[in-house]
């Protein structure tokens, strides 16, 4: 790494100060958890898929540290996708670099270390954790664009010794923020949901505006920077994939056949939340099972598809049914696979607000389930030992027919509250001893 690069990369050095541009719009909810997490010695990892928004949040953490009175010179930032070699002693060689400039040590100084892209370093984890384990004064901010690659070529575990934070794209709530438009969080409670929608009445139709757009083009934050959908689709379909897939997953797995991996990619663009086998794919896409199931993997540990897992307590008969697949973000989803029907993109935004808030719970996941008669229920939120089920029926009119699978899970697992996404309707009714609530989507998306 070059020693301009590196005092490029730390303006506040000189000036005190973070550059305007690099701070954006605020998320909130994340820096509320980092700055918490900065109090602690542990490592600390933020992790999520490419361009999501991971190297604002640091620039937003050091300009926290420096508002709280750290001294500038006592904050380094490193970009490993600066380095010209991908090994330990190019970051050895930064944080010595760094440590002479500013006439400080990390052995003795409170010293915060951020690292972008820390996946392109190999046995990063081990030189961190000798720090670490030595007691060194400083802590070391890392982030990531895969959850695996935090333990991947390491001998040694870094468990007990770093935290996680998993970093989204924008929610359809913080979509609107970003567009100007505060609204108050709420629990999946019906009364306050109901509460919530007369509140919001006069604002139905403008909300529901940004939902069409968000449906189409997604919540990568850097949206709002272009603006232009003919631009945005050209970047996502060109930009975003060849980072994706080319710079990422090919560069860091090793990956031996990288057409397969961008066909199943594209394949799984254009089939989000539907079910599959890892035969059928493979199929689809001319490859073998056993390699075609290795990338799905890959691409689930990069963040860029999400798995969902047919409901049981058996993980073994779990494993040899079909799974659901569902894409990291509506708007790449429509710039390589084209637009679904907009029944399978509710289902997709629905299922990636979940993800979200089950996220907050240690064992947290969602599921999916068919009765014997193949009845489908779409979402199925495990949060501890709560279960919570959810269908999505993007239109106005629903028949009990049409919540045979739900109900059907619910008398199964005796589960008494279950959750219908709409198009417009808002009622809660009983069935059966099982409560109902049906919710639009709009403020499906906006309640947490």
């Amino acid at each position: 790494m070059h020693e301009r690069n590196i005092i490029e990369r730390n303006p506040w050095w000189i000036s005190g100060n973070v550059p305007e541009e690099l701070i954006g719009i605020k998320r909130k909810e994340y820096l509320g958890k980092i700055e918490e997490r900065l109090k602690d010695h542990k490592l600390l990892a933020i992790l999520g898929i490419r361009r999501s928004g991971k190297s604002t949040l640091i620039y937003q953490s050091i300009k926290f540290l420096l508002d709280n009175g750290t001294n500038p010179k006592n904050i380094f930032y490193i970009n490993a996708d600066d380095f010209e070699k991908s090994g330990r002693d190019d970051l050895e060689a930064a944080l010595d670099f760094c440590q002479q400039k500013n006439m400080v040590s990390l052995k003795d100084n409170k010293i915060y270390v951020f690292i972008d892209e820390i996946q392109y370093v190999r046995g990063w984890q081990k030189l961190l954790k000798k720090y670490y384990d030595l007691k060194y004064a400083s802590k070391f901010i890392v982030s990531g664009s895969s959850s695996s690659l935090i333990y991947k070529n390491s001998s040694e575990s870094l468990a007990g010794r770093i935290t996680f934070i998993d970093v989204f794209p924008l929610t359809f709530r913080e979509f609107m923020q970003f567009n100007g438009i505060e609204i108050q969080e709420a629990e999946l409670d019906f009364h306050i949901i109901e509460k919530l929608y007369f509140d919001l009445s006069s604002k139905s139709n403008e909300i529901m505006g940004f939902l069409m757009q968000y449906l189409n083009i997604g919540g990568f934050p850097e949206w709002f920077d272009v603006k232009n959908e003919e631009t945005w689709f050209k970047i996502l379909a060109e930009e975003y994939t060849s980072l994706l897939i080319y710079r990422d997953i090919v560069r860091i797995y090793r990956i031996r056949d990288p057409l397969l991996l961008e066909s199943v990619f594209r394949f799984v663009s254009a089939h989000s939340s539907e079910r599959f086998s890892y035969l059928g794919i493979a199929k689809q896409n001319d490859g073998d099972k056993e390699t075609s199931k290795q990338y799905l993997f890959y691409l689930a540990r990069s963040h860029l598809i999400n798995v969902s897992d047919f409901y049981t307590k058996s993980k073994k008969a779990s494993e040899k049914k079909e799974k659901k697949i569902y894409f990291c973000d509506l708007g790449l989803k429509n710039s390589i696979g084209g637009r679904q029907d907009i029944g399978f993109d509710a289902e997709t935004a629905v299922y990636l607000n979940c993800l979200k808030y089950v996220s907050r719970y240690p064992m947290g996941k969602i599921f999916y389930w068919l009765d014997k008669k193949k009845n489908e229920t779409d979402i199925i939120m495990s949060c501890g030992s709560l279960l919570i089920p959810i269908e999505v029926k993007y239109r106005s009119y629903i028949d009990d027919s049409d919540l045979k699978g739900i109900l059907s899970f619910c008398q199964e697992f005796s589960v008494r509250n279950a959750y219908v996404v709409t198009k417009t309707l808002i009622k809660e009714r009983e069935i059966d001893g099982i409560r109902f609530s049906f919710i639009p989507l709009w403020l499906f998306l906006l309640v947490f």
